[in-house]
């Protein structure tokens, strides 16, 4: 029987989702990959159709098409390396998986190798830039509750370090404001683990804050972050709307990921290990953990550096 890519993608999806239980984040990025490939390169329809001068087309089409973005109706041409990267590697992955399942004689993406950036970025936020953050959701809420909720999902993305599915996914019985313990539970992370993150003293602040003024809205969704106006948890979107309005409103061009870094990088500049920081991450591998303290700057450094002295040496 011959099936055409639409097909062995939605079966490679399925089995994701439902033998693996990859998490929503990575099936999503896996649909945005596909999406994107049938878009730029029309003519891929079955199986036979791939090959390694197709997925250079496909990167080649990605890296000079024009784009309009913005609202001010921009023209860009290109993207980051590290979309190249992550698109490339979803494909690559699904070719994978149609060549283990019998689907493709060999795998024809096979031989194709990315090279690894060199990160030299800052992905973490500076203190100024979440000060301007917070400064937006505290001038620019509209009522008590925007105000409350606001600053608590922002205070538990700085303290807590959360991906953006676990802290819509967070509900009522997970958080412990008596012992200030929050669960992230294991079907809502990344790393299909549960972990238990600790609850600082301002953060605890915020979230009480946040539930005295949820609880006037007599809402009976288990989710703890819920909309405005419904009676539901915050959604994606919700939430995509919520980091557009900052970022207009604070002229901080952040997105959700980099509250994370900022999590990581100031728990290293507090001499906090990397285990003990890839346990409250929740990352299975050491050197995932690493990655995000790359941008740690060197003149941070300077007070380690004079701690060094003849004495001292081993």
């Amino acid at each position: 029987m011959k099936f055409t890519l639409q097909e062995l993608f939605q079966k490679y999806i399925d089995e994701a989702r439902f033998v693996l239980d990859r998490s929503p984040e990575t099936i999503r990025g896996s649909k945005d990959a596909f999406r994107l490939f049938i878009t730029l390169v029309p003519d891929a329809l079955f199986v036979e159709d791939l090959s390694p001068e197709i997925l250079t087309l496909f990167l080649k089409r990605i890296q000079t098409r024009e784009r309009i973005i913005g609202k001010d109706r921009r023209v860009v041409t290109g993207v980051k390396p590290s979309t190249i990267i992550a698109h490339g590697g979803k494909l690559k992955t699904f070719s994978k998986w149609m060549f283990m399942r019998g689907y493709l004689k060999q795998d024809p993406f096979a031989e194709i190798r990315f090279e690894q950036r060199e990160f030299t970025d800052q992905q973490a936020l500076g203190k100024e830039q979440v000060q301007k953050i917070i400064g937006a959701a505290c001038q620019y809420a509209s009522n008590s509750f925007l105000l409350r909720r606001d600053l608590a999902m922002i205070s538990l993305f700085i303290f807590c370090g959360l991906r953006r599915n676990e802290l819509i996914s967070i509900q009522m019985l997970d958080v412990d404001l008596y012992k200030n313990f929050i669960t992230i539970r294991a079907q809502t992370s990344k790393s299909k683990r549960v972990r238990v993150l600790p609850i600082n003293l301002e953060l605890r602040r915020h979230l009480r804050e946040y539930f005295e003024e949820r609880k006037k809205k007599n809402y009976t969704t288990p989710y703890f972050f819920v909309s405005n106006t419904v009676d539901r948890g915050l959604t994606n979107a919700g939430l995509k709307h919520w980091v557009d309005h900052l970022r207009m409103r604070s002229g901080v061009k952040f997105h959700i990921h980099q509250f994370r870094h900022t999590f990581a990088i100031n728990l290293a500049m507090q001499d906090v290990g990397a285990v003990k920081i890839q346990n409250l991450m929740g990352h299975r591998q050491l050197s995932m953990t690493q990655s995000y303290l790359r941008s740690i700057d060197t003149k941070e450094l300077r007070g380690d550096v004079n701690k060094l002295s003849f004495e001292g040496l081993r």
